[in-house]
């Protein structure tokens, strides 16, 4: 049949429509939300155009800032958490986007076969006639107020027997009444039927037509009606009408025909509700009339707020597992609550803003995204997996007005230390001369640095005057540099980094609300516990502050310019990496592990996505020991504890090697406009492999940077490239020679700054134990091209997984132990006597000692005779390549783990920054069981050695991207919170199953 042929034959309804799952827009959500209870479901049908609204679908207009639509929808949530099924059809990617995600759209194939057409296709959804809830039908260019749906409910149910059918009516005297579906009643008052005016006015009969036309009870539409009772009088209606359309009104003739109880609710122009019932959406004028209607009946403030609440939600739930929506609902209500109890002084009256960061799990290539090298990674934005869940974080901010920054972090770890602090301190000002991220390092940190001092931590100068006086020393958790990932520092350099926008459209904006004549201060809590140790919970509170306050101060700063941001103010707490963490946090989507591009020229675009075998491969995550604070313990003598150490701090070992590329770039030359890895790139996507060409071209690379350079010489020697690094700074950004000339000692002070000269032992090959003092800087070069190519390897190979995991892991390797050296899986599980005598970090150097571990030869397979550019190596199988980010304590559970399972069954890896915190075992399962490596993880390793974690194991769950939105009330996040929790719609017990390797 031609929909949209006028006179196509008279046909039943029954006969021409189909209801078909494959109609079903977002089949996943009508999976997932079905019918319970006895709580009504909404239908909305929104299929037509609307003749005299041009091409913008009429349900989808604005209306007080909201989707005409979208009104209905959000009252009837108010009434009923039950499922919204809406029929959609012209634009209907226009329409869905309008009617929300919390929506289940059903796409119907004749938009202009009437409402009983459309009604029709809602039973696509299979569980309707299943499940046969309650009904209630509305379209969709009609606004209807909660308290109708609460009363046309009631009067469906009045009395011993539930309707058939209920409707809703509304009292038109003439001519008001033209136009309109003129209600037919019986004498015994009984409804009869509907005659629309189309019908009426094509009666021959004059009198008849009068007698019609002067009917003042007129349809209002809104239907109550049992699902299996709908399906069954909508297949025998027929389209005998003057627009051969499938009238929903026929049913109400169709069902009085059958005797059927049909009651009605009447408003009367005395009602309230009357006017915004009564008002029609036929023309554009109408829909200011509608606007103002709608702002009397519930008062025009009100309107404001309701638009408010749906945006922000509307922000917050797009492209976001429901489980983290209900947990980010919970994380407000929490907030709120403990504001109050705590006495913050948030100000009711006043705007507030949210800002939210999931973390992130790097599924593969780690570190290779460094200034420079700009590598990718293979990654995925992580959230909460349940209601209950805090694995994201979540900031509330507001204008303190007191010249103040206030922070109460609801995490009990960082709390004792809150408090406030000035916000007019010059620190909190970069001058122009901040104006990169090298410059901002030396700017952050010293900031960062004076800020916990003011919070009450130790500083490395007091540190340093304890030790000289011989005075003990306070635990680590109270110094400066065990603190820099603290919520004050993080939210602060979110701040001072954002001022660092100078130029247009940002500068005046910036300076007008955060200058330092301007800005009025900040009141900030806290929320959420991403686990620490490579799932970049510091990130997140980054991101998600500079999320708030963009939103609280309407900066509207773009996506990829806060990873920009972000990123830089991260180098002012100690991190120094590539923006791909932020990257993922801001825009990354939940469950696509995606490889995504570091280098922030690409705009951090997807360079491919590759399946992962999660069926056969598993990934867990045990925990060491907590990274900065208890690392140096556990290493073996790889960190110092201090700065007075003879060997790098944890956190001087990432400052050097986060800065190895930039340094290796200058020294080679390497022009500006490009970076290491775009000259790979397209190599490595293609089939994993590096081809003899580029091979032979890293090897030139490597051959030309020293194997190792004490800091000093290596200062001298950056100062020899200076006058090119200018040129090429005048040529590449337009910079006159003076500012460049500042711009590239300013980079240069910044590359040498953080880290002093190195300390490290390996072993040679003969078995010589060989000290260091200096840079290994081809080591650390060679690691980020063999870690690429190593990682592509496995994304084209992931039958070889394990392999390619414990070659990516010997690149963050601290000892060499032999698996085969160390006792059967039986003795590993039982304490031995040999062990008595030690605990912790002494028991640890006892294994090392006793099985003859020796210290990781970071030189081996460097040398110029092993980088013989006319035989190049292959470079994802040069044994030394080094990053340092490991730990022994890690390098001894890998042993283990390979001696009790097999060197093939299993694999370790250092997550995220390494050096501690949780690490990854990756598991094939065709060889060993999640639950038995889990267990042997609980005896061999956690009993031994006294560790106590909290979980256990971290699951991963898909997370949403980050999100800032701004209410203009504090007292707006109640309902905001509510209006999550509806949309949510998920029991309190939901739980959502790790997806990205385990759960």
């Amino acid at each position: 049949m031609d929909h949209n042929d006028k006179s196509e034959r008279i046909a039943r309804l029954g006969d021409v429509a189909v209801a078909d799952r494959k109609k079903i827009l977002n089949p996943n959500l009508a999976d997932r939300e079905k019918a319970s209870g006895p709580m009504p479901v909404l239908l909305v049908l929104a299929a037509g155009k609307g003749t005299r609204f041009g091409s913008a679908p009429k349900c989808a207009q604005l209306v007080c800032g909201v989707p005409l639509a979208r009104h209905t929808i959000d009252a009837f949530r108010r009434f009923s958490p039950s499922p919204v099924i809406c029929v959609v059809g012209y634009e209907h990617e226009t329409v869905a986007a309008a009617l929300g995600n919390d929506v289940i759209q059903i796409l119907s194939d004749n938009p202009v076969g009437g409402t009983g057409y459309a009604a029709f296709e809602a039973f696509s959804v299979p569980w309707l006639l299943e499940a046969n809830p309650l009904l209630v039908i509305a379209m969709g260019d009609r606004i209807i107020p909660e308290k109708i749906f609460r009363q046309i409910c009631a009067v469906h149910f009045v009395g011993n027997r539930e309707a058939d059918l209920t409707f809703l009516t509304a009292v038109h005297p003439p001519p008001a009444n033209k136009g309109k579906g003129r209600i037919l009643r019986g004498p015994d008052g009984t409804v009869v039927g509907i005659a629309e005016q189309r019908d009426i006015d094509a009666i021959q009969d004059a009198e008849q037509r009068m007698a019609l036309d002067s009917i003042s009870e007129c349809n209002c539409p809104l239907y109550v009606i049992r699902a299996r009772v709908l399906h069954s009088v909508l297949q025998g209606i027929t389209n005998a009408n003057a627009q051969r359309q499938f009238y929903i009104t026929d049913i109400i003739g169709a069902l009085a025909g059958e005797s059927g109880k049909i009651r009605t609710l009447t408003v009367e122009p005395a009602d309230p509700l009357y006017a915004l019932l009564a008002t029609d959406v036929t023309h554009p004028g109408d829909l200011t009339k509608l606007e103002s209607v709608l702002a009397q009946t519930i008062s025009a403030p009100r309107v404001s707020h309701i638009s408010e609440i749906h945006d922000a939600a509307q922000t917050i739930t797009l492209n976001r597992p429901q489980a983290q929506v209900a947990a980010i609902a919970r994380q407000i209500s929490e907030s709120v609550a403990t504001a109050a109890r705590e006495e913050f002084g948030f100000d009711p009256d006043k705007p507030v803003a949210i800002g939210m960061a999931g973390g992130r799990f790097r599924i593969a290539f780690m570190h290779p995204d460094m200034g420079r090298f700009y590598g990718p990674a293979w990654q995925m934005p992580i959230g909460a997996g349940s209601p209950e869940g805090d694995e994201q974080v979540l900031i509330i901010a507001q204008c303190s007005y007191d010249r103040f920054i206030h922070l109460f972090p609801t995490n009990a770890k960082y709390r004792q230390n809150a408090g406030a602090i000035p916000a007019t301190t010059p620190e909190m000002f970069p001058d122009a001369e901040v104006i990169d991220w090298h410059s901002y390092e030396v700017h952050g940190t010293r900031m960062s640095e004076n800020l916990l001092a003011q919070l009450g931590y130790i500083g490395d100068a007091d540190l340093q005057r304890m030790r000289e006086a011989g005075q003990p020393l306070p635990p680590e958790s109270s110094w400066v540099a065990a603190n820099m990932r603290h919520p004050f520092p993080l939210v602060c350099n979110a701040l001072v980094s954002i001022r660092t926008l100078r130029k247009e459209p940002f500068a005046q904006a910036v300076e007008q609300t955060l200058g330092a004549k301007s800005f009025p201060g900040l009141r900030v809590i806290c929320a959420g516990n991403i686990p620490q140790g490579g799932f970049s919970s510091s990130s997140a509170v980054t991101v998600a502050a500079q999320n708030a306050i963009s939103a609280l101060f309407d900066l509207r700063i773009p996506p990829d310019m806060l990873v920009s941001l972000a990123c830089q103010a991260e180098y002012g707490t100690g991190v120094r990496a590539g923006s791909l963490d932020q990257a993922t946090e801001q825009k990354g989507l939940p469950g696509v592990g995606t490889l995504i591009s570091s280098n922030p020229r690409d705009n951090y675009r997807v360079l491919a996505t590759y399946p992962v075998p999660t069926e056969r491969f598993k990934i867990i995550f045990p925990y060491s020991v907590e990274r900065d604070k208890e690392t140096w313990r556990w290493s073996w003598g790889v960190y110092g504890r201090t700065t007075d150490a003879a060997q790098l701090t944890p956190g001087e070992i990432r400052k050097l090697t986060g800065k190895a590329a930039e340094i290796a770039a200058i020294l080679l030359h390497l022009p500006l406009e490009t970076d290491f890895f775009k000259q790979i790139e397209s190599d490595l996507l293609d089939d994993g492999l590096l081809s003899l060409e580029n091979r032979r071209w890293i090897t030139m690379l490597l051959r030309q940077l020293p194997m190792l350079i004490a800091k000093d010489e290596l200062r001298a020697l950056l100062s020899q490239h200076r006058g090119w690094y200018v040129s090429q700074l005048m040529e590449s950004e337009g910079l006159p020679a003076e500012t460049a000339a500042c711009k590239a000692d300013a980079t240069f002070s910044s590359l040498l700054a953080g880290w002093r000269n190195p300390a490290f032992a390996r072993t040679t090959p003969e078995g010589k134990s060989v000290a260091e003092c200096g840079v290994p800087l081809r080591s650390m070069v060679a690691y980020l091209f063999a870690e690429v190519a190593r990682n592509f390897r496995l994304i084209h190979n992931t039958d070889q997984w394990i392999h390619w995991v414990t070659w990516s892991q010997r690149g963050d390797r601290c000892v060499e132990i032999d698996p085969e050296a160390l006792p059967e899986r039986a003795q590993l599980e039982q304490p031995n006597d040999w062990e008595m005598s030690c605990s912790g970090p002494d028991l640890l150097n006892l294994w090392l000692d006793r099985f003859g571990a020796r210290r990781f030869d970071y030189q081996s397979g460097l040398g110029d005779a092993q980088l013989d550019p006319d035989h190049p190596p292959v470079i994802e199988l040069i044994e030394g390549a080094c990053f340092f980010r490991g730990l022994a304590l890690i390098d001894l559970a890998e042993a283990m783990l390979k001696r009790a399972f097999g060197a093939d069954a299993v694999a370790v890896r250092i997550n995220g920054a390494g050096q501690g915190d949780y690490f990854q075992v990756h598991i094939d399962t065709q060889k060993a069981n999640v639950d038995d490596v889990k267990r042997f993880i609980r005896r061999a390793f956690y009993r031994r050695f006294g560790l106590n974690p909290n979980p256990e194991f971290v699951e991963v769950h898909p997370g949403g991207g980050a999100f800032g939105v701004r209410l203009s009330r504090y007292d707006m996040l109640a309902e905001l919170a509510d209006e999550l929790a509806r949309r949510a719609q998920l029991p309190a017990s939901a739980q959502q199953r790790g997806v990205a390797f385990h759960g």
